[in-house]
């Protein structure tokens, strides 16, 4: 029995270190690979992160030590201000691909055409990953602040815990109602061959899926945001690059729009 515990003790800390960085891992985008879906009736709840802190607790509620918990946090957290801010420079000045979505959540299916006129912002997240979770705030900011000019947001979602999971349209409502995102949501299902993957999956490795793009309003991407998270500045040191990151979003925004 001490050696079965012992087995599955291993197997739950390599699960959730899988979870702690669902948002910061370059995917393989082989051409052959294959998205095996579930076959079975199984309904899987999934739990929408809401912050660092929401993170923790849910890791020591799974019976993970405190320092364990402290520890997988601090290596995410480190990943901020290691990440390349200049991977997709490759991709600025380029034509925004379609819109492939499985569905759309607050809103009709979108285009990029539809959307010219308009400077979007469109922001790929998840709802296990904490860094999604922690610019929500910045998403929802700059909803308002640039409603009554010519911006918007589409946020997309793509699931990386359950990544193999049927479609389910249940799920990312969930996290929509649970985040109180009021813009429009695509759905990126089966990102690793849908949109994520024409809009960034390919070229050069990149160093995160929850990416942002903003694009002028002839739909030409101006501006990449490679990944992870960014914020107004919260007084932590841990989050400097987050604070200056959303001074440059802001700055684009505000460039774009007086265009």
């Amino acid at each position: 029995m001490k050696h079965l515990r012992d087995i599955f003790g291993k197997i739950l800390v390599l699960t959730l270190f899988g979870v702690i960085l669902p948002c910061s891992a370059q995917v393989p985008t082989n051409k052959n690979q294959k998205m095996n879906h579930s076959t079975t009736d199984e309904v899987k709840t999934y739990v929408t992160v809401l912050s660092w802190d929401h993170k923790r607790e849910l890791y020591l509620a799974d019976g993970m030590s405190e320092a364990k918990a402290d520890s997988l946090i601090s290596v995410g957290l480190a990943n901020l201000a290691d990440m390349d801010r200049t991977a997709g420079d490759d991709l600025i000045g380029v034509q925004a691909p379609p819109f492939k979505f499985d569905g759309w959540i607050n809103t009709e299916p979108l285009t990029i055409e539809a959307l010219k006129g308009k400077v979007v912002l469109v922001r790929w997240f998840t709802d296990t990953c904490p860094y999604c979770a922690s610019s929500t705030p910045a998403l929802l900011q700059l909803y308002e602040e640039y409603a009554d000019q010519d911006f918007t947001i589409v946020g997309v979602f793509h699931p990386k815990a359950g990544r193999n999971d049927p479609l389910d349209v249940e799920r990312v409502q969930r996290m929509v109602e649970t985040r109180a995102y009021k813009f429009p949501v695509g759905i990126d299902w089966d990102w690793r061959k849908g949109t994520l993957k024409d809009w960034w999956l390919t070229g050069p490795d990149r160093p995160a899926t929850s990416v942002t793009f903003i694009l002028d309003k002839s739909g030409i991407i101006q501006f990449i945001h490679p990944g992870m998270e960014y914020h107004e500045d919260n007084g932590s040191e841990l989050h400097t690059m987050c604070a200056e990151d959303m001074g440059r979003i802001r700055a684009t925004i505000e460039r774009l729009i007086a265009e």
